[in-house]
């Protein structure tokens, strides 16, 4: 009791996560939004029972085969919830690989690959799994989510001069690139998530239900902007895309 009493405090005191970064679309991070947007009724047990699978995996492994210490878990992760609620995500940053192909002397753009090419985007899924984790198959918190652009989006290619781009070519190829792969993130500000509904079915819980499409969770989101990485680690950052605001 007293180690469970310990763990806890740790949890009820850990430190939120910085609300302003882009922060990556993993399954706990989402959780955290849905919470945050007040798309996920953590009143229910079998939702913070999820929850705490996402989120607290060592606690939820440890604890969750007792009922009453597991319920000690319980109030602790929806206090902590409430203390720290402010601080969850409303940004997300989407990474995803693209490619370049022929720079583009005349219009002095480093174009994309037409597979890569970003043509009036506006829908793509962000994160999506099987619905298992820490051991248990997660039935009450959606495990897909696509986000949708207020405005869709196109982008050809990077906007450099030939002296640049031609440096950048030598550097990826210098690197063991030579088929000049780009790391992308897309720094996406969420503004709205329909809340979900969950169905109760002969006093059983049916797992959450959606008006249109229950397999995945929509995430209304504004494209703030698009950094691109000549390195996996993105830490050489090559160009900023921001969309006019015109």
């Amino acid at each position: 009791m007293k180690r469970i009493l310990i763990i806890l405090l740790v949890l009820f005191y850990a430190a939120p996560s910085h609300a302003q970064d882009y922060t990556p679309p993993t399954w706990a991070n989402l959780a955290n939004t849905l919470i945050r947007f007040n798309a996920l009724d953590i009143t229910q047990d079998a939702v913070i029972d999820d929850y705490g699978a996402i989120t607290e995996c060592d606690l939820f492994k440890a604890y969750h085969g007792d009922d009453f210490k597991w319920n000690s878990v319980r109030g602790a992760m929806r206090d902590s919830i409430a203390q720290h609620i402010a601080t969850f995500p409303t940004t997300s940053g989407y990474a995803t690989q693209l490619q370049l192909d022929h720079y583009d002397f005349q219009n002095k753009i480093y174009r994309l690959t037409k597979k890569s090419a970003v043509q009036r985007v506006n829908d793509f899924v962000v994160y999506q799994s099987d619905g298992n984790f820490c051991g248990t198959a997660v039935k009450n918190i959606p495990h897909s989510f696509s986000a949708v652009l207020d405005t869709p989006v196109t982008f050809d290619g990077l906007p450099l001069n030939a002296q640049d781009a031609e440096a950048l070519a030598k550097r990826m190829a210098d690197a063991g690139n030579p088929d000049k792969i780009i790391y992308t993130r897309f720094n996406l500000r969420i503004t709205y998530i329909d809340p979900i509904r969950h169905a109760e079915v002969k006093g059983e819980n049916n797992g959450f239900t959606r008006p249109k499409n229950a397999a995945v969770i929509r995430l209304d989101s504004h494209l703030d902007s698009i950094d691109f990485y000549e390195d996996a680690a993105m830490t050489k950052l090559i160009y900023t895309y921001r969309p006019s605001t015109l």
